[in-house]
């Protein structure tokens, strides 16, 4: 064989053999990658559903510290607070002032208080006047009746004067009688009032204690879910960047 052609031979053949060399270490190069990432994705497997089971465990957590809290507050509360802003009224607590009514205190009219023996007081005074004018020699004439009707009109508008003053007495007690019934009255209206608006700001309270924890267990919620699903992303990411 030619010394040329002998040296092609040698040649060619070790060429062959690096590279075949050079593709054995390529495919084991890749063979141990593609280990590598079945690994990986193993490990993040594991790493996802231990996420699923913490998350599963924070739910429960959650769930059972908002269940034993002890809240004073309840839905009840909440709902028995609305109720009673409802049925709130304030003309509930204003006393019902109506039309003063004298007879309804018994004091019935200035007749009734005129002197009952005012017939017999008014005839006595005539009988008085016409002796006082007989003893002065008036007898029975023009002057002597001018006397009398005189006497007679000033004793009765006296007596009716008299009986108009204790009228007006009367009814003036009476109507503080009235007076003073409704100012008893609105002061126990305002003693209801005050009562009734203090109760209504406890169950304020409660309601309002009831509504914080449900708006602190659904913020603990909310929070729990957002940090799932930022976790599942970070996953799904990691994953897709293993192929």
């Amino acid at each position: 064989m030619a010394p040329l052609v002998a040296a092609a031979i040698i040649g060619a053949g070790a060429t062959l053999a690096s590279s075949g060399i050079q593709s054995y270490s390529q495919y084991k190069a890749q063979e141990a990658e593609l280990e590598a990432r079945k690994d990986a994705a193993k490990q993040l497997k594991q790493q996802g559903q231990l996420t699923d089971n913490e998350y599963r465990q924070v739910i429960n957590q959650i769930d059972t510290y908002y269940k034993n809290r002890g809240s004073l507050g309840t839905q009840q509360n909440a709902n028995e607070y609305k109720q009673a802003i409802a049925d709130y009224n304030p003309e509930d607590y204003a006393a019902d002032v109506n039309k003063f009514d004298a007879s309804e205190y018994g004091v019935g009219s200035k007749e009734d208080y005129l002197n009952p023996y005012y017939g017999r007081i008014i005839g006595d005074t005539a009988g008085q006047i016409q002796h006082t004018a007989a003893g002065a020699g008036l007898g029975r004439g023009t002057g002597a009746a001018l006397n009398i009707a005189k006497g007679v009109s000033e004793k009765s508008d006296e007596l009716y004067r008299t009986a108009m003053q204790d009228y007006q007495n009367e009814r003036n007690f009476a109507y503080q009688q009235y007076q003073d019934a409704i100012t008893n009255n609105q002061n126990r209206l305002n003693a209801l009032r005050s009562g009734n608006e203090y109760k209504i700001g406890l169950q304020g309270s409660l309601a309002q204690d009831y509504y914080n924890t449900q708006d602190s267990r659904m913020s603990d919620m909310l929070k729990a879910q957002q940090d799932r699903l930022a976790a599942q992303q970070n996953y799904a990411t990691a994953m897709a960047g293993l192929y």
